[in-house]
């Protein structure tokens, strides 16, 4: 068996799996990681997707040391998926890029949509494929929370969402809504590609509150991943392996 672990801001997430396919998955809040318990005794490797402390990365590699200890942390390498991002780009990131790579033959964008809210776009050309670079916004939380803590008035009360955006709540949600659907129309105009010829992809905690917002027809062109970072690490696994 096979074990990944996406280790995020807020959560760490983990997958095992078999030749059959996914065996257990799990998640818990970085903050009560001492309680992290995974049950298996046939691992053969770990392979993590870390954007957290190095402190943090140690108390997960204590945990699962005893587990398996071929342990193996994710680094953007190029000659798995090229990227013309600089150095800063976030392993989890390009990892939810490579994860596209077996999903689609198509120029691509990724909504990764966690503590920060992330919009990636894959491009292929001739059989080769692209990270083009991406956005950065807030994430859900992050956008309610610093409402909340500048605006008295402000307190989400209600996140099922209506048509009608005639109460405060509607007009937070409605808000964040526009502002990831206007940043990725954007988006795609700035590289001057047609929206009707790209696959949109999305993950992360809060992808579900963007899905169940859009139109039925535009919901057909949202293709929904439950982890992709996960998911890129299977691919990764598979790459680094090979390269051997």
């Amino acid at each position: 068996m096979d074990l990944f672990i996406d280790v995020g801001n807020t959560k760490t997430k983990w997958c095992l799996t078999s030749n059959k396919g996914i065996e257990k998955t799990g998640s818990i809040f970085n903050t009560e990681l001492i309680d992290l318990s995974i049950n298996s005794e046939e691992i053969e490797t770990v392979f993590i997707s870390s954007v957290n402390s190095e402190n943090l990365e140690k108390q997960i590699v204590e945990k699962i040391k005893p587990l398996c200890p071929h342990i193996y942390f994710a680094k953007v390498n190029k000659q798995f998926l090229e990227t013309n991002y600089s150095d800063e780009l976030g392993v989890d990131r390009w990892l939810g890029v490579l994860a596209l790579t077996e999903k689609t033959k198509k120029n691509a964008i990724i909504i990764d949509s966690g503590t920060a809210l992330t919009i990636d776009l894959l491009l292929i050309e001739n059989d080769s494929f692209l990270h083009k670079g991406g956005l950065i916004l807030p994430g859900f939380h992050l956008f309610n929370q610093s409402l909340m803590q500048n605006s008295a008035a402000i307190r989400l009360k209600n996140k099922d969402i209506t048509i009608d955006i005639n109460n405060s709540d509607m007009a937070l949600l409605h808000g964040f809504l526009m502002s990831v659907s206007g940043a990725v129309e954007k988006f795609i105009m700035h590289h001057h590609l047609n929206f009707n010829e790209i696959d949109i992809y999305l993950t992360g905690g809060d992808a579900t509150i963007i899905f169940d917002s859009l139109e039925e027809q535009l919901q057909l062109k949202y293709h929904r991943i439950e982890n992709a970072v996960i998911e890129g690490l299977k691919i990764y696994k598979k790459l680094a392996l090979a390269d051997k």
